[in-house]
């Protein structure tokens, strides 16, 4: 559903930026642009690219908390439900040296001390961008993996000469002590090519009769980010990998196909390389795999595909458990470069719990969009690179256009609530006044109140992150403590189920019998094979505060839907 007066509120943040011009009103340059009452109150984490700093503000731009490296920034930071800080760092290669560049995965105390570390930088191997934290304290790694010339002409690939291929391989490492960690799980896109070059060499077959697999003939090998870079063999530039809890998956990127992957995390290494580790899915770009043309591609560069799950509601009221919400960057775009921020939901077969592959000849569904912003494209709104997006608890959502830095929140309607240019750069602190450089930010999280990261915290503000501030006029609104926006969800069109946050029951209602298993977050049975009944009540006054799931199976024993996360907060 497209959102109005999308456009008149771009065009109006530029205005505003011109008339402040000339009335000598350019000394606000960088920090807090605005803050309403409509904004989602909490804390947002910020981590400038390149720089060994990363802040957690609230939303008037004061610092809360902030962590310091030896290391410049990778990409991504998150702050993790114990309060620490994990985030990726660069390192240098003789072999790889494409944009997003990493190799360093840092997890620091709330207090700042350096509690583990791991190196992935080698010449085979050499992680960048993303990381993906999981329950049980493992990371998934996105890295690079090295193929010589020689190799990909041995597989089928043609036309690339001396280059070698960089293809993503992710590796789950499990850490071991302070530094280190051993790698417990694998998954190679090498393990599932497809090729039409030559019946003598192996994975040889029609693209579009094998869509679970990487036609190794499509796309152009890159380098520092773009095409043509110098000695450039990152074939994919994947940049994002985000993981599901519930359905044991994983989100993969590639911003050189167009496409995002999801694939099969339930799996052991030696199955994740065989037909079990194919695509489950994937969208954005039939032509990748041979079941259309550059007309019906979706996705134009585009960074951060991940689930909703309980980051917000979705625009049309469905499951945020089978939505993905993304930034598409829009380079290359029909009618001009310009930037979107998309949301879909995924043909998702609770029935069969997995997704709906096409008819023969056809691209994967959906055809459509369910919510894009702006709905009137503008030059005025595009960022080239990184980039993401997350929707709020409260339905807004936080958009990070990210090669200028600018972080800006919209409400339902469109309308910017919300606006912060990022004030930190490889160099430090900039001054205010000062126009920004080098503060691109490859994304932001905002964090409620609530989360359990931040409780017991010491959350006074302190300053805000600029030099040389402009004086401070800012006020805080403090969301209600149920930031849901409603107290009972309809899920996969046949079950509710609520409150959500809850304190001492969770009432499910169906419109069939079902069984309910409520599982800790490391997927531990709480309470197991409650009977089969249309309508449940939860007892959950006893279990202690935190995030639990809960699983439906119907009477034969298939997943109806997929797994909930429920917050318990006495």
């Amino acid at each position: 559903m497209p959102v109005p007066c999308v456009l008149c509120c771009v065009k109006r943040f530029f205005l505003f930026l011109l008339i402040g011009a000339a009335f000598d009103l350019s000394a606000q340059t960088v920090g807090l642009l605005s803050n309403t009452a409509e904004a989602f109150d909490g804390y947002t984490l910020v981590a400038p690219t390149g720089a060994t700093r990363t802040h957690l503000i609230d939303n008037c731009g004061q610092i809360i908390q902030q962590w310091d490296s030896d290391f410049r920034a990778g990409e991504s930071a998150y702050l993790l439900e114990d309060g620490s800080l994990l985030r990726t760092c660069r390192q240098t290669s003789n072999v790889f040296n494409g944009g997003g560049i990493g190799g360093r995965i840092e997890r620091f105390s709330w207090e700042g001390d350096l509690m583990w570390s791991v190196d992935l930088a080698n010449d085979t191997l050499h992680h960048h961008h993303d990381m993906a934290w999981l329950p049980n304290g493992h990371v998934v790694l996105l890295a690079w993996e090295y193929k010589s010339p020689e190799e990909a002409a041995a597989a089928g690939r043609l036309g690339d000469g001396d280059s070698p291929l960089w293809p993503p391989a992710l590796l789950e490492i499990a850490p071991d002590g302070a530094s280190g960690g051993d790698i417990v799980w694998e998954w190679h896109a090498w393990d599932h090519l497809i090729q039409d070059v030559s019946p003598d060499l192996p994975n040889y077959g029609d693209p579009a009769d094998h869509i679970q697999r990487f036609d190794i003939n499509y796309a152009q090998v890159s380098g520092g980010g773009f095409p043509g870079g110098s000695n450039g063999g990152d074939w994919f530039h994947c940049n994002a990998v985000t993981y599901h809890p519930g359905l044991d998956q994983l989100i993969l990127n590639s911003r050189n196909w167009n496409e995002f992957y999801i694939l099969d995390h339930n799996l052991t290494t030696a199955e994740a390389a065989g037909p079990a580790g194919d695509l489950l899915y994937r969208w954005g770009n039939p032509q990748a795999y041979g079941r259309g043309t550059s007309a019906d591609r979706k996705l134009f560069q585009q960074h951060d595909p991940h689930w909703i799950l309980d980051d917000g509601p979705t625009s049309a009221g469905g499951d945020p458990d089978i939505a993905v919400l993304l930034y598409n960057n829009g380079n290359g775009r029909p009618g001009g470069n310009a930037s979107t921020v998309d949301e879909l939901t995924l043909p998702w077969d609770a029935a069969t719990g997995s997704y709906t592959l096409p008819p023969e000849g056809e691209p994967f569904a959906p055809a459509e969009l369910d919510w894009s912003w702006p709905e009137d494209l503008t030059p005025d709104f595009h960022s080239p690179n990184i980039s993401g997006a997350q929707r709020m608890p409260n339905g807004n959502t936080l958009i990070c256009e990210g090669n200028p830095g600018h972080l800006f929140e919209i409400n339902g309607t469109g309308d910017v609530v919300w606006e912060y240019i990022t004030a930190y750069n490889q160099f430090g602190a900039v001054s205010q006044g000062d126009n920004p450089f080098g503060n691109s930010t490859f994304r932001a999280y905002r964090y409620a109140p609530d989360y359990p990261g931040l409780a017991g915290r010491d959350l006074t503000p302190g300053p805000v992150v600029e030099n040389n501030p402009l004086p401070f006029d800012c006020s805080l609104f403090p969301a209600p403590v149920d930031t849901t926006t409603q107290d009972i969800r309809t899920l996969d069109g046949l079950v509710q189920l609520g409150p959500n946050p809850a304190s001492e029951l969770v009432r499910i209602q169906a419109d069939r019998p079902v069984r309910c298993d409520l599982l800790d977050a490391m997927g531990r049975s709480l309470v197991s094979g409650v009977a089969l009944a249309d309508h449940h009540e939860l007892e959950v006054g006893d279990l202690p505060n935190g995030l639990v799931w809960i699983r439906l199976t119907d009477v034969h024993g298939r997943p109806v839907g997929t797994p909930h996360r429920i917050l318990i907060a006495h």
